[in-house]
């Protein structure tokens, strides 16, 4: 349930966060096998649509 002040419920919001750092952890054991592997997934919010791209940081 959303307030006029929140965008995404706290469920959605626990739903979207998991969901990305399930991407992270999957994207970790790719990265080891093809360097600059990457795990894409787009979500939309209040009809805006947004993509999300995880990939490995390697160095600073």
């Amino acid at each position: 349930m959303c307030t006029d002040d929140e965008a995404v419920s706290y469920d959605e919001a626990a739903s979207i966060g998991f969901k990305v750092i399930e991407m992270a952890d999957r994207v970790k054991v790719a990265d080891k096998v093809l360097p600059g592997a990457t795990a894409k997934w787009c979500f939309a919010m209040d009809d805006v649509e947004y993509n999300v791209v995880v990939t490995v940081r390697h160095g600073a």
